[in-house]
């Protein structure tokens, strides 16, 4: 299935390749139906997810655990059932990020995107408990010298 882009233009998807959102993401209620596009680089920890709804709507995602390794949740089993999940293996976590700035990178760890990889089903979560914040900074203590954003263009 072709989907036209705005970020990336027209790009070709399977079907299989579609994650159903079960659980919209915040402020996007409407908006089910999304895809993962790699960077071009395969050692790249960000993805994006773009909407095949909406064509202006595309989120950066990252592993949390790869940039903070004490963070933990508990599932709530209401998910775990919604999710279809069967195992951990098949479950992924991600956090959207938002680039303001080279210098104020966040990502937001009080909501998490919980996808079950072998149903492409997903859900974006808050946690209740915990303290854990919506613009927590993504580079905390690399700031300033050495970031570097490289620009997506089209």
């Amino acid at each position: 299935m072709l989907i036209n882009t705005k970020r990336f233009g027209l790009i070709e998807v399977e079907e299989k390749e579609v994650i159903t959102f079960i659980g919209p993401i915040l402020g996007f209620s409407e908006l089910q139906k999304y895809v993962f596009i790699q960077s071009e680089e395969d050692q790249h920890p960000f993805e994006f997810l773009q909407s095949i709804e909406d064509e202006n709507l595309t989120f950066i995602v990252t592993d949390p655990f790869a940039f903070f390794k004490e963070y933990e949740f508990q599932l709530d089993s209401n998910w775990i059932e919604a999710l279809s999940v069967e195992s951990e293996e098949e479950v992924q976590v991600l956090v959207i990020v938002t680039v303001r700035s080279t210098e104020d990178i966040t990502c937001n760890l009080r909501a998490p995107i919980i996808l079950n990889r072998a149903r492409n089903i997903a859900a974006q979560i808050v946690l209740d408990h915990g303290s854990y914040s919506t613009k927590q900074p993504l580079l905390e203590g690399k700031k300033g010298e050495g970031s570097y954003v490289n620009p997506v263009s089209k």
